[in-house]
């Protein structure tokens, strides 16, 4: 071999070596969320076959509590997976997937119970099994949980009323205080004990909750929490406590009137409640708190689990209020400021069922209350216009309830989140597949809403849309027991034609 080509034999061998020497690329993120009882009813093997060989997810999302989920459905709302559907009514169904050590909740009187022997499921460690069965499939294995409340909490967790809110009336409400010690401590024991008992690869947690300003003027509810550790924090942050309950009783006063049908004010609904916000400044800052104690359960989680299990990765799941029309509580923090105790988020951008869930809970809602001055058309034209959505692609009013967003919806939010995060942690778009639409809608006529279960094309368009605008992966969501075979496929068909897969 003379010189040139040794050298040149040389460097390519070198070459070679140090491609080989690198690390493989990182598979991008498809993860699917399914629950607890889908994995047992259609057996373990068969159901991660289907999902593997359909949408070709690499990432299971797995409840570890189920308190707060889609529970107690009927069979309509089941898609075909080629086993016998079973009728969730009356299936009194384990919501505790995993095992809890004695040592767990020592710095509260809440704690879990283990299942009780007449739940369903409740003598499986699904935790263990699932982590088994997706070691040897390569899949990656994430716990996810939703914040529970009163409802999701009454009978199953003993003491839970210790940690919840109280509203302005002194009475208890829905939510936790996250400011108490008991819910403190029963929520930082269940997410380290939960990571430090099972080898799990992330773990993804949301609070489905809005504040008290925002639970006023949408639904209103009386405002919480005014329990004394709130009172506390208020004062060390220089609010008057007592003007921040006079404003809310003033407020929430003039919005049980008007939705009860009262004769709105001489000079205006929208006048009169910007003049008791101004007069009355307490109330921003009292909402505001209420996040901030938000955001603090958000970093005291992710350095829980990265203490226990470093390598795995933590994630943020907003739910659609908080995404798409609670304006109040995007305005409170950006994503960039959750960014730094997040590896991911998860934003909720199922554009199908948007569109009757935006009348319902939003249009509707405002227009009982701070809003009512507005025509529901006018509304849905401001709504539009201040998310950044092209009029002319989405639906209109009256067809709110008939057909879902466009897809454009996905990607004009994703690339809000993309951008404002500015590569800090990932974005995990949550690609809704199939939800039943079963909200009503106060003022829509016969033929103006149905079930409608989504379009492959659109969910395709969908994904397409989540990664043109910089998404890190997908989670494919609600719940894989609603997600119709043909549909998982065309999102695998998708991903396959993206590189993705």
């Amino acid at each position: 071999m003379n010189r040139r080509n040794f050298i040149r034999s040389a460097s390519l061998a070198l070459a070679a070596s140090a491609i080989s020497a690198q690390p493989p690329r990182p598979k991008t993120l498809v993860g699917i969320q399914v629950a607890g009882h889908s994995l047992l009813d259609e057996g373990m093997d068969r159901c991660l076959d289907t999902i593997q060989s359909t949408c070709h997810a690499n990432t299971l999302f797995l409840y570890s509590h189920s308190y707060y989920a889609a529970h107690q459905r009927p069979p309509a709302a089941y898609a075909d997976h080629g086993v016998p559907i079973r009728d969730e009514r009356g299936r009194k169904i384990t919501r505790v997937w995993l095992r809890h050590r004695e040592t767990a909740f020592k710095g509260t009187s809440l704690s879990v119970p283990s299942p009780s022997p007449d739940e369903e499921y409740g003598d499986r460690d699904l935790f263990a099994e699932t982590a088994e069965a997706c070691r040897k499939r390569g899949l990656k294995f994430y716990a996810r949980i939703l914040e529970p409340g009163s409802k999701e909490l009454g009978g199953r967790v003993p003491n839970f009323e210790r940690a919840m809110s109280v509203g302005l009336d002194g009475r208890i409400s829905s939510q936790p205080c996250r400011n108490n010690p008991e819910w403190i401590g029963f929520w930082d024991g269940l997410v380290g004990d939960t990571l430090r008992s099972y080898p799990l690869d992330g773990y993804q947690w949301g609070a489905e909750r809005v504040g008290p300003l925002s639970g006023l003027l949408w639904q209103g509810k009386t405002p919480s929490c005014f329990c004394r550790h709130c009172e506390t924090r208020a004062h060390r942050q220089g609010i008057d406590v007592s003007q921040a309950r006079e404003g809310f009783t003033e407020l929430h006063g003039l919005i049980t009137k008007l939705r009860a049908g009262g004769a709105p004010p001489p000079d205006g609904v929208f006048t009169n409640v910007l003049r008791l916000l101004m007069r009355y400044p307490e109330i921003l800052a009292w909402d505001y708190q209420w996040r901030r104690a938000l955001e603090e359960q958000g970093k005291r989680t992710y350095d829980l689990v990265k203490a226990a299990r470093p390598n795995a990765q933590v994630g943020r799941h907003f739910d659609h209020q908080n995404t798409s029309w609670d304006g109040i509580f995007l305005a409170q923090c950006s994503y960039a400021e959750v960014a730094p105790y997040s590896d991911f988020i998860k934003p909720i951008l199922y554009h199908d069922i948007l569109a009757p869930r935006l009348r319902a809970n939003h249009l509707e809602e405002l227009k009982k209350g701070p809003l009512s001055e507005l025509s529901l058309s006018q509304s849905l034209d401001i709504f539009y216009a201040i998310r950044g959505y092209d009029p002319k692609l989405q639906p209109k009013l009256e067809e709110l309830g008939s057909r879902g967003m466009d897809p454009e919806y996905v990607g004009v939010e994703t690339r809000r989140i993309v951008q404002s995060v500015a590569g800090r942690c990932e974005v995990f778009p949550g690609i809704g597949v199939d939800i039943p639409n079963s909200i009503p809608t106060a003022t829509a006529k016969p033929g103006e809403q149905k079930d409608f279960g989504t379009q492959p094309a659109s969910l395709q368009a969908a994904v397409r849309h989540a990664f043109d605008a910089g998404a890190s992966g997908i989670v494919i969501s609600r719940e894989y027991d609603e997600m119709r075979i043909n549909n998982l496929r065309a999102i695998g068909a998708t991903l396959r034609e993206l590189g993705k897969a």
